[in-house]
């Protein structure tokens, strides 16, 4: 069962930053993180529509120039809100990045992106719209549908989206779930999960990840 680092473990690390990003990738399979675009467009990393939690300035990341973001401080650490040119650059060989598009206007932009570097990709969202833009513009990039209701229904849009996986919460897993999925050839990565026993339970179960914010509640 694989073991990935919601926004590079953000129980233990700086939320969505690149000291989060190195320090998850020595005990991770695959690192989380999320992505908007700012005011020129292009891709960076963080998970609000504005930067007032995480930042020591307030406003919002679409009205926000890249050289403004990259100077706030990002939850005390000195460090900037990082680009995902960044963390692409920053992520080792052989941990995959999990990019999770919080709004669908920027595929375009992390798909050409992504066209220069060699790391295993898996573009999620609660966005259809995001998924089928992503499907229509590269098919090869593998893709995830974030779920937090209806489940079943969630299946039959993450197939016809032509997903690899479904990324449902932990309260909507059950063995029917994960055999339903698994009939239609969807891994179910499971999120949030921060309890190693609740952790080996859906382990038992067939799930085939973990999206945690803690590495101890992976096995």
């Amino acid at each position: 069962m694989r073991c990935i680092a919601h926004r590079g473990f953000a129980g233990l690390y700086p939320e969505n930053t690149l000291t989060a990003v190195r320090q998850a990738a020595d005990r991770a399979d695959m690192i989380e993180v999320d992505v908007r675009q700012c005011r020129s467009g292009d891709p960076v990393v963080i998970h609000d529509e504005t930067v007032d939690r995480v930042t020591d300035s307030t406003g919002t990341v679409a009205d926000i120039s890249l050289a403004t973001l990259q100077s706030m401080d990002v939850l005390g650490t000195g460090e900037g809100v990082p680009s995902l040119e960044a963390v692409l650059r920053t992520v080792p060989e052989g941990v995959g990045l999990n990019l999770e598009l919080k709004e669908p206007g920027l595929v375009e932009r992390v798909l050409e992106l992504l066209e220069e570097f060699d790391t295993e990709i898996l573009l999620s969202s609660f966005d259809t719209e995001a998924l089928a833009t992503a499907r229509d513009l590269d098919p090869s990039v593998d893709r995830a549908l974030l779920v937090d209701s209806s489940s079943e229904a969630a299946i039959e849009r993450a197939a016809s989206l032509d997903c690899t996986a479904i990324h449902p919460h932990w309260r909507l897993v059950d063995f029917a779930l994960l055999e339903r999925a698994h009939r239609s050839d969807l891994a179910v990565n499971v999120w949030p999960i921060n309890d190693p026993e609740r952790a080996a339970e859906y382990e038992k179960m067939g799930a085939d990840g973990v999206i945690v914010d803690e590495p101890a509640a992976c096995r």
